[in-house]
């Protein structure tokens, strides 16, 4: 056999066949989130999970902590990859153009690939099992700093004159986010895409004040 001919194992003898089996940690947080998505915390075992990641239970807690853990870098995740447009949204120049980004994005992410459809966040937010307090608070307290974050932008668009003072920007911000959850709700409910675009445009056209 030739050097070039031959593998690490051979060239490297029994420290290369003793080296761990390296694995993608990335991969295996997107397949973490994909069952915790679906299945919800308490529904998601160790052990389905370390079946979906690929991974062994040692490696699991060396790598990621315990469940709790793993959940929370998974969260992480979810907002670094799937909510993006929600801060995006938050840029644009009156609030309707607020509101359209975000309901348009909502409506792509849920047609786009994600799997499952849905909303990780609202799955989390409203199932929960005893024991399980400290994921719930902390799933809550991430979606009540968007939701802050969201009624500071649409109280910013009422005092540049967006939309009549008549309206109350903090419902009018809530209204908003009550109907961008409920694309998410109707979206993991087996919606069409027809069905969600034509959710979206009867609400943006009954958005009060001027569009860009």
């Amino acid at each position: 056999m030739s050097e070039r001919d031959a593998t690490p194992a051979t060239t490297g003898g029994s420290a290369a066949r003793g080296r761990p089996r390296q694995f993608d940690s990335d991969a295996a947080l997107a397949a973490a989130m994909r069952v915790f998505w679906r299945h919800g915390y308490a529904g998601a075992s160790v052990g389905t999970l370390i079946e979906a990641m690929g991974i062994s239970r040692a490696t699991l807690y060396a790598s990621f902590g315990d469940k709790e853990n793993l959940f929370r870098k998974v969260m992480d995740l979810y907002e670094r990859e799937k909510t993006a447009y929600m801060l995006e949204a938050l840029d644009q120049p009156d609030a309707h153009g607020v509101a359209e980004h975000l309901l348009h994005g909502t409506i792509a992410l849920q047609t786009g690939t994600a799997d499952p459809k849905g909303s990780m966040g609202i799955v989390h937010s409203l199932s929960h099992a005893p024991g399980d307090e400290s994921i719930r608070e902390f799933v809550t307290e991430r979606g009540r700093y968007w939701r802050d974050r969201l009624i500071a932008r649409i109280e910013q668009a009422a005092r540049d004159g967006d939309f009549p003072p008549s309206y109350e920007p903090r419902s009018l911000a809530l209204t908003l986010k009550a109907a961008t959850d409920g694309l998410l709700v109707a979206a993991g409910s087996g919606a069409s895409e027809s069905e969600l675009r034509a959710i979206a445009e009867t609400f943006l056209d009954m958005w009060p004040g001027r569009r860009a």
